[in-house]
């Protein structure tokens, strides 16, 4: 299983010269990738609702978490955006980025009580989100999910 933050979308850069107030502007999102949740399994269909609900338990969540099946991060983009940001006269040339929690995961399911082998599947699933702004010139640490963004927008960034 394998959990971890996915870059979904940067914004265009801003840039801020000295002493310039631009207030808040509208940060409009970028496409990177999209994660759309689903459920794979051999032999068929699988109880939904069970699969993410032992996978829940065993991530330690109380209630549902992770976006059922079909669901996609382009429909949350479309909806929230990236929002505005003011820069507060900072100079310098800013981007944005958007990211999701995604939990990959495979899964053996036993039917209790049925004498049929049980059915193997994966299961890809995102929630929550990650945000953080970024200054051109100051590099990321690597391996860090905002830093595929800071390498897609900067000028001259190198990974």
């Amino acid at each position: 299983m394998t959990v971890g933050t996915k870059l979904i979308a940067v914004s265009q850069l801003v840039t801020v010269e000295d002493g310039q107030e631009l207030g808040r502007v509208k940060l409009s999102p970028h496409h990177v990738r999209t994660v759309t949740s689903r459920i794979e399994a051999s032999g068929g269909s699988v109880p939904m609702e069970r699969v993410l609900a032992s996978l829940e338990k065993r991530l330690g969540y109380d209630s549902p978490t992770f976006r059922r099946p079909g669901k996609s991060t382009s429909a949350r983009l479309e909806k929230d955006g990236l929002g505005s940001i003011d820069f507060l006269g900072h100079p310098g040339r800013f981007l944005v980025a958007a990211g999701v929690r995604v939990v990959e995961a495979s899964f053996a399911l036993d039917c209790s009580g049925s004498a049929d082998t049980p059915i193997h599947g994966s299961l890809t699933s995102w929630y929550g989100s990650s945000g953080a702004s970024m200054k051109c010139g100051i590099v990321p640490e690597k391996g860090k999910w905002f830093r595929e963004a800071y390498d897609l927008v900067c000028p001259g960034a190198h990974s």
